[in-house]
């Protein structure tokens, strides 16, 4: 009975999720069968993570070019992100509906949190990565974000300071003098920045060239050590303080 609720869960998440999207079929590779009729069909997806089906290096200025144009055709930063590197990955990551990220854009249905872009490439990252590789991966792009003037071919770049989409939006505007509501060619490049980044690091791993350079300023580890597990106990994060506290 367990065993076939299992599958029931998968078979309705991709037959509903995936709608008219379902006209797919993965006869022969040994996961599975997707039939492009019907309600009825059966999928064993592999089992997580899928590291293993991740085995050739990813183009990583297709994927930029694929997540700046996914931007623009409205997908938004979340989605194109994500769209961008399952594209590239192809089966079985393919068979995942991008659509289910499209609540990301603009930092979470326009929140300002997580930035969008980032949000989409670590998803999929997470797809292909479990554990470890997956930390080390997400734990490299969110900093490089945080650090990076992006985009990185614009006349106008900035540098958040944090993963936010809040901050990295408000530098911005900063730099270039221009609105919020403007931003759409800028978020466009970005997101295929950031997609491309999430694609460069997930080659190196699967080269086993990935070496992490992340590193906590001193400013920010003292402030790390005391609140976070140390004498005050009473937060969590990894960002610079700065940009939101004042020192004390």
């Amino acid at each position: 009975m367990e065993a076939k609720k299992k599958l029931l869960t998968r078979r309705d998440f991709l037959v509903s999720a995936g709608g008219a999207a379902a006209g797919l079929a993965l006869a022969t590779s040994g996961l599975g069968i997707l039939t492009p009729k019907a309600e009825g069909a059966m999928v064993d997806l592999p089992e997580y993570p899928w590291t293993e089906y991740f085995n050739k290096p990813l183009d990583v200025e297709r994927v930029r070019h694929l997540g700046a144009e996914n931007y623009r055709a409205g997908q938004g930063c979340c989605e194109g992100a994500f769209r961008a590197l399952l594209t590239e990955l192809g089966e079985p990551f393919s068979f995942i509906p991008p659509q289910l990220m499209n609540f990301g854009k603009g930092g979470v249905v326009a929140w300002g949190t997580l930035c969008g872009a980032l949000n989409g490439a670590c998803a999929a990252v997470s797809l292909v990565y479990g554990g470890q590789p997956m930390t080390l991966i997400v734990n490299e792009l969110m900093a490089w974000y945080s650090a990076t003037p992006l985009p990185l071919e614009a006349e106008h770049r900035s540098v958040a300071g944090n993963p936010l989409c809040h901050a990295s939006i408000a530098n911005w505007c900063k730099v270039s003098g221009k609105k919020a509501s403007e931003r759409g060619p800028r978020c466009a490049a970005l997101t295929g920045d950031v997609a491309a980044q999430a694609a460069l690091y997930m080659n190196q791993m699967l080269e086993g060239t990935f070496v992490p350079v992340f590193a906590m300023s001193e400013e920010t580890k003292a402030c790390y050590d005391c609140h976070v597990g140390g004498f005050a106990d009473d937060t969590l994060g990894k960002m610079d303080c700065k940009g939101c506290h004042e020192g004390h």
